[in-house]
């Protein structure tokens, strides 16, 4: 992922400083990710993405994909910093995917309209012969194999005569730096 931060970087002719200041990742952890001293986070994701709407969240993440959403060419550094006018500025919009089974994936104009298409495409949709049904332990027994019996392993305890311990003497000490022995009968 180091490697595609950086490539967002160069594409946008951006310094290690000006990238951590425009998406407001502190400059440390950035020269961290960049030096392979540590991993991006998912905040550090959500915080490019921010600055970056057009960058593809599977390229981002695992470098699948093109680089770029739409088909558009990359958003020039003035387009991504300038705050005037929202012709120039990429904001994310109020849209949801539905992720059905069908092979054509469709665009909802709120998350509560997607997410009411997607439980409906899910609840009338069978479930896909690609995944077994029954459980992930219901495996069919070989009956051309003989099971044998698992060697368990078992632990001895052995107790060892030992003669029995005797008090042979107690000593208090005061803090007025006497003492007394006891010593018991015999």
């Amino acid at each position: 992922m180091k490697d595609r931060i950086r490539q967002i970087m160069e594409g946008q002719h951006l310094t290690q400083q000006s990238f951590a200041q425009m998406t407001q990742i502190s400059t440390p952890t950035l020269s961290n990710i960049l030096t392979g001293k540590s991993r991006a986070t998912l905040n550090t994701v959500e915080l490019i993405k921010r600055k970056f709407p057009l960058i593809s969240l599977d390229w981002l993440l695992y470098g699948v994909g093109p680089m770029y959403i739409h088909d558009g060419a990359a958003p020039t550094p003035s387009d991504a910093t300038s705050g005037s006018g929202s012709a120039a500025r990429h904001e994310p919009t109020d849209m949801a995917l539905d992720f059905s089974d069908d092979d054509s994936a469709e665009v909802a104009s709120s998350p509560q309209s997607a997410s009411a298409a997607s439980l409906s495409a899910h609840s009338s949709s069978q479930p896909s012969s690609a995944y077994p049904s029954g459980s992930l332990f219901d495996q069919p027994v070989s009956h051309s194999v003989n099971p044998t019996r698992k060697n368990i392993a078992q632990t001895e305890v052995k107790y060892i005569d030992k003669p029995q311990r005797k008090i042979t003497e107690i000593r208090i000490f005061y803090d007025d730096q006497t003492w007394e022995t006891f010593v018991p009968k015999k």
